[in-house]
């Protein structure tokens, strides 16, 4: 049954919040990038060339120094500035090292001494840089661990970024909530007004454009209760007044009938009792409007009751298909019961004798009913036209077949104020199937 599937569609709140966090996220990288090459990167640069300028001066201090003060020396640099000193008799390992303040320190030494080749910078798996400097037929090794690097661009720029990606996705969430929280309150009252109920009214507060439009809303919505009260009333005043009339010409259509026996007043009593027919007709579609309280009711009872009802009229032609086990649920059963004997009733008279069947099918999200026959059908561009009030499918709206051509009007109206749907399909093997979709906890 896909007439009744919902089409699914991104949701304004979804579509905010992805919007908001992916601008968010943009100008959050953007602004990281601008930081890392105007900040992070220069300052970088300058600690491995101060570096690079303590090591060099060292080297030259400790070439200059007698042997026998070069230990003190040593011992005042490791204390002072974390640097272990010694001679390099061999190189230590290949010189590599992905981090990058290797690079900066290389080029900062390279610089002051001129590229010299003995010069080696490398990283080992201890966590400690190791910076090998040729000074005055000597190579010293200067040592220290990878803690005293005064700057760390990549763990401040994943800091930087968790923390920023954290406070896009809070900040777009309130930011699409605070958008769509009001569109939410307006569809839910625009639902109830369409059910027949009355909404309560919109805070008009917030900011002006919101407020307006909860303003207008809350109008419009007293407005359509109010018509909607005037058109009850005016309607039973109607219909009141048609009917007074009509009794009194009724009954002296009997009267005359008995003095004097005429084709022509059987024909005005059919023409009184269709007026009368469509009176009521119509006052049950203004009452379509009005929603029903929901009751435990016990479904397959209800349609049995309507089988029973319906075989008085066809013997022998209706039957119920229910899936088993049986079926009990929270629903409006008046207008249930409107509904199908107004399906009944329309099928029965259109579509001429043949198997009728009312079908009653267990869904996911609640209950189909559907009312199958075996007439001519109805052409699929006319299956929504069917339903408005007082459209036949015969141009010409003859009356032979009887009827207001308000049964399935009624039927849809009374659907749409209970949260239903209705829908017509073609019958496999000829005729057609309307469909009642009731969706039940």
């Amino acid at each position: 049954m896909k007439s009744f599937g919902v089409n699914p569609r991104k949701s304004l709140f979804r579509r905010t919040a992805l919007t908001v966090a992916a601008g968010l996220i943009v100008f959050q990288l953007a602004s990281g990038a601008a930081i890392f090459f105007n900040l992070m990167l220069p300052l970088a640069h300058r600690s491995a060339d101060d570096l690079a300028g303590l090591l060099v001066l060292s080297a030259r201090t400790w070439v200059e120094l007698p042997a026998a003060t070069r230990p003190d020396f040593e011992a005042e640099l490791k204390f002072s500035h974390g640097l272990d000193l010694s001679e390099a008799s061999t190189p230590l390992g290949d010189e590599a090292g992905h981090h990058p303040y290797l690079n900066f320190l290389r080029g900062s030494l390279a610089t002051r001494l001129d590229d010299a080749p003995a010069l080696r910078v490398t990283e080992t798996a201890d966590d400690y840089f190791h910076a090998d400097i040729p000074m005055a037929n000597h190579v010293l090794r200067f040592s220290f661990s990878k803690d005293l690097l005064p700057q760390r661009p990549a763990q401040a720029l994943a800091w930087s970024f968790a923390a920023g990606l954290l406070i896009t996705l809070a900040l777009a969430w309130l930011l699409a909530r605070r958008i769509t929280a009001p569109i939410a309150r307006l569809t839910e009252a625009a639902r109830q007004i369409g059910s027949g109920e009355r909404p309560q009214r919109l805070p008009e507060s917030g900011e002006r454009e919101l407020a307006e439009l909860a303003r207008i809303f809350n109008q419009t919505a007293s407005q359509l209760a109010a018509r909607r009260e005037n058109q009850g009333t005016l309607l039973a005043g109607v219909s009141h007044d048609l009917r007074s009339p009509l009794g009194r010409i009724k009954m002296a259509l009997g009267m005359l009938d008995e003095t004097c026996p005429s084709p022509l007043i059987a024909r005005m009593e059919r023409d009184i009792a269709e007026m009368e027919s469509l009176i009521g007709a119509q006052l049950e579609l203004a009452r379509a409007e009005e929603r029903e309280a929901a009751q435990a009711t016990d479904i397959d009872a209800l349609l049995g009751e309507l089988i029973e009802a319906t075989e008085a009229q066809s013997p022998g032609h209706t039957h119920l298909r229910a899936d088993p086990p049986a079926c009990h649920a929270e629903i409006a059963s008046l207008a249930l019961r409107r509904i199908l004997a107004n399906l009944l009733d329309n099928a029965l008279r259109y579509a001429g004798p043949g198997r009728l069947e009312l079908v009653r099918r267990r869904c996911s999200w609640g209950l189909l009913i559907g009312v199958r026959d075996r007439g001519p059908g109805i052409p699929a561009e006319q299956r929504e036209a069917v339903f408005r009030p007082f459209f036949r499918l015969d141009p010409s709206r003859n009356r032979a077949t009887g009827g207001s051509g308000l049964g399935l009007a009624i039927a849809r109206q009374l659907a749409d104020t209970q949260g239903w749907r209705i829908a017509i399909k073609p019958h496999v093997g000829g005729g057609a199937s309307i469909w009642l979709a009731i969706p039940v906890n």
